[in-house]
C-alpha cells in the first residue's frame, strides 16, 4: 500500500537510484527526474514514476529529494527558472547532496521568503548502503521539519542523525570526507614508500591491520594496496576537499592539511588526465 502524496526524486546516479528504488519499495509513490532516461525506464519498472521535468516535480510533489552532484547543479535545481522555488507552492526539500556550507547557505537564502523549508542530509556509505537501504545520513535543519521527515529518512538510510541546525550535517559530511581524502593520500604514500623499499604489500598490509594504524579505511582499501583493484567509487576526493576548504573559509576555520590535500588532488588530477574517484589518486602514487 503506497504512502499518501507524491515523494519527489531527483537525481538517480549511482547512489540516488538505490535511494529512489528503496522508497519505491518501502511503499512511498515515487516521482523521479534525471537527465538520463535510462534510470528513469528502471525506476519505473520497479514502480516508480518518472517526470518530465524538474518543474513537474515541483507542482506535484510537498517533498522532494535532491540527490544530484555539486553545488552548482543544486542550485540549478532549486533556484533556476523552472526550478523547486518558482514551482512549489510549500513543502520541504531534503538536500542529499555534498556541497559547501557557502553554497548552502545561499540556496537557503533564497528560500527564505518562501513556505519552502530546506534540509541537508547527505549521506555516506556508497552505492552498496544506497541500494540496501543502509545509509548514514547526517542532518540539519529545523527538529520539527526534520522529525516530520523521518519516514522518507528510514526508508534509505540505518542510521539517522539530527546534528544540529542547517548546514549542521553538510559539516559533519564534510568533516568525514576530508578525512578521507587525507587519509587516502597517507595510505598511498605509506605503501608507496614500503614498495620501493622492497615491502611485500600484502605483507606490510597484514601487518598493519594488527597495529595502530588500523582503521576502517585501511581495510576498505584492501584491495588497491593488495591486489591493483581500482573499483568506481562515489567519493569524489576533489570535489569535496574542496567544499570543505571552502566550509572552513566560511566560518573563519583554517584548513592547512586539507588545503594541502586538495592541491595534491588538482596536481594529480591535472597528471592523470582526470580523476575518476578518490581511489585514482592512489593508483597514481603507487604505480608511479
Amino acid at each position: 500500500m503506497r504512502e499518501s502524496g507524491a515523494v519527489g526524486f531527483i537525481g538517480l546516479g549511482a547512489m540516488g537510484y538505490g535511494m529512489a528504488r528503496n522508497l519505491v519499495e518501502k511503499g512511498h509513490d515515487v516521482l523521479a527526474y534525471d537527465l538520463k532516461s535510462q534510470p528513469l525506464q528502471r525506476l519505473v519498472q520497479h514502480g516508480g514514476r518518472q517526470a518530465e521535468s524538474v518543474a513537474e516535480i515541483g507542482r506535484s510533489c510537498q517533498q522532494v529529494m535532491v540527490m544530484v552532484v555539486d553545488g552548482a547543479q543544486v542550485e540549478s535545481v532549486v533556484c533556476a527558472s523552472g526550478g523547486l522555488l518558482e514551482t512549489m507552492q510549500g513543502g520541504v526539500i531534503l538536500i542529499h547532496s555534498t556541497i559547501a556550507l557557502s553554497e548552502l547557505r545561499r540556496i537557503a537564502a533564497a528560500v527564505e521568503t518562501s513556505n519552502v523549508t530546506i534540509i541537508d542530509c547527505p549521506v555516506s556509505g556508497g552505492v552498496a548502503g544506497a541500494d540496501e537501504g543502509t545509509l548514514t545520513m547526517l542532518c540539519g535543519g529545523d527538529t520539527d521539519a526534520f522529525d516530520a521527515q523521518r519516514p522518507l529518512f528510514d526508508a534509505v538510510a540505518a542510521n539517522v542523525t539530527h546534528l544540529g541546525p542547517l548546514g549542521a550535517g553538510m559539516v559533519g559530511k564534510l568533516a568525514n570526507n576530508l578525512i578521507l581524502g587525507v587519509g587516502r593520500l597517507a595510505i598511498a604514500e605509506a605503501f608507496a614508500m614500503a614498495q620501493k623499499a622492497g615491502l611485500s604489500p600484502e605483507n606490510l598490509y597484514q601487518a598493519m591491520i594488527t597495529c595502530t594504524a588500523d582503521s576502517k579505511q585501511l581495510r576498505v582499501l584492501e584491495g588497491v594496496i593488495v591486489r591493483g583493484e581500482y573499483p568506481s567509487r562515489t567519493f569524489l576526493g576533489l570535489k569535496d576537499l574542496s567544499a570543505a576548504v571552502d566550509s572552513g573559509a566560511t566560518v573563519g576555520q583554517a584548513m592547512p592539511i586539507t588545503g594541502l590535500a586538495r592541491e595534491l588532488y588538482r596536481l594529480i588530477d591535472d597528471k592523470s588526465g582526470g580523476l575518476q574517484g578518490s581511489d585514482e589518486v592512489m593508483r597514481f602514487l603507487l604505480e608511479n
